[in-house]
């Protein structure tokens, strides 16, 4: 499922996900990779996390009860 979300992306999108989560950049990182201000990077990273969340619930996934 994760995949999937994670194709659903456009490129830019999954980039910063990748960077983060794989690579483990931290946003400042990133947004130098990006060519980009820290605070853009990490704003997009969260609205992005929440796209991807969105979508697994949506595909039926259900989070762990903490």
């Amino acid at each position: 499922m994760l995949a999937a979300a994670l194709e659903k992306l456009p490129a830019d999108k999954r980039d910063i996900i990748l960077l983060s989560y794989f690579m483990e950049m931290t946003d400042r990182e990133i947004a130098r990779e990006l060519d980009t201000v820290h605070q853009n990077a990490s704003k997009r990273r969260a609205r992005i996390l929440k796209l991807m969340r969105d979508y697994l619930e949506k595909e039926g996934f259900e989070w762990p009860q903490m």
